[in-house]
């Protein structure tokens, strides 16, 4: 039996290697294919699969099940896509899809979400970041079509001057230099309003907990992995793509919330299970991965910063890879309709299970001496941007963009 795993990138990547040798078990073949690589006129893909450790090239019938990743829906792709949807079962179509203001309304309707919302509004005008400020002091703007925190700013009224965060920057702005950063940066982009969330560590730096969810081999939402994001130095958020770091979720709160961790992990436990299937109930379709960004302030309660349909798995791929793995073959029993059998010998499949358990290992021993060797770095990187000399020639460079002289 053949499944697709589709993304933009021109060679497999890390966890579409490790999830084709795990799939192996399953007597599942894993085909690596791109948007561009489905034939249309001849019903028919052109991609690879991993044969002794090489990926060699396949021309194929379209697979009865493909991955794909969300960032493959773009307009070059439209003809493709729509061809798919008709043609196969997607692990998502792309149907009713919700921006991150349409989800927090949402949610904000029903009994067991509404206190996790929070207050969000799209801008038009300088005039709804003014009253946003009046109503609320601190907001965040961001894009609602952001990824890894790009163009995420934090905003705060004090007296008559507003003060601006960005990634590690802050800068003060009179009324007229905010209205020429709204004019420059903010109107028509499709920004949206949120109350600030002080969700910060001891320490004072922003944090949040990535709760990364998939479908299981029952066809049920589980936990991949539960872990905080830490914003070492920054203003804003916690963005681990800009100088931040990682955190297993118990110590962290143990660390930081003495008193309320123990309660802190239940509700995230229940979340991960029960937001999934809201988020799925309300897009009316089919989904079988979330990234879902939690918030959690002073007192222990939770928010929900937004939900990724794509979210990122560099720190979790070995655990991803075999939950896939294991969905892949729920799909193909009981979504798929197929003559093909797998195979019945036990006991080449025993000798294959063990071929790949042993390289699951490796993978994640190389993986567990990569995260040591990134930690090592991230502690020298912080040592010479605190040190003077950088200080002194570090010149604001996101300032220059929209502040006059």
């Amino acid at each position: 039996m053949k499944i697709g795993i589709m993304t933009n990138f021109n060679r497999p990547t890390r966890l579409a290697e490790l999830t084709a040798i795990i799939c192996k078990y399953y007597d599942i073949e894993v085909i690596y294919l791109r948007p561009r690589d489905v034939n249309i006129e001849e019903d028919k893909v052109r991609g690879k699969v991993l044969v002794n450790n090489s990926w060699l090239s396949i021309e194929t019938e379209i697979p009865p099940f493909i991955d794909i990743a969300p960032y493959c829906y773009k307009r070059k792709n439209q003809e493709i896509t729509t061809y798919l949807r008709n043609k196969t079962f997607l692990s998502d179509n792309r149907d009713n899809v919700l921006s991150k203001q349409k989800l927090q309304d949402k949610l904000k309707s029903t009994v067991e979400f509404s206190d996790i919302v929070i207050p969000t509004q799209k801008i038009y005008s300088i005039n709804d970041i003014i009253d946003f400020l009046d109503k609320y002091t601190k907001v965040v703007m961001k894009p609602t079509n952001g990824i890894r925190g790009r163009g995420v700013y934090v905003l705060e009224k004090k007296n008559e001057c507003y003060y601006l965060g960005y990634q590690k920057e802050s800068v003060t702005l009179t009324y007229k230099e905010l209205e020429d950063f709204f004019q420059e940066n903010i109107k028509d982009r499709g920004f949206i309003l949120q109350k600030h969330i002080s969700s910060r560590t001891v320490q004072g730096d922003p944090f949040d907990c990535r709760v990364h969810v998939e479908k299981n081999q029952d066809g049920e939402w589980t936990s991949a992995k539960n872990y905080i994001r830490i914003g070492i130095g920054q203003k804003v958020i916690s963005n681990v793509n800009q100088g931040g770091g990682i955190s297993e979720l118990v110590p962290f709160l143990k660390s930081n919330f003495e008193d309320e961790w123990e309660n802190i992990v239940k509700k995230i436990n229940e979340l991960s299970v029960t937001l999934p299937r809201k988020v799925e109930e309300l897009r009316n379709t089919h989904i079988m991965s979330l990234g879902l960004d939690i918030g959690i302030d002073e007192n222990g309660s939770l928010y929900l910063f937004e939900v990724n349909d794509g979210p990122a798995t560099a720190t979790l791929t070995s655990e991803v890879a075999v939950l896939r793995s294991s969905y892949y073959k729920y799909i193909l029993e009981n979504c798929i309709n197929t003559s093909e059998k797998y195979s019945t010998d036990r006991e080449v499949i025993k000798k294959d299970y063990l071929i790949i358990e042993k390289k699951l290992n490796d993978y994640m021993k190389k993986n567990y001496e990569l995260e040591n060797q990134l930690n090592y770095y991230k502690k020298k990187y912080l040592s010479i941007e605190n040190s003077t000399s950088w200080f002194i020639t570090k010149p604001v460079r996101w300032l220059g963009s929209f502040k006059k002289k």
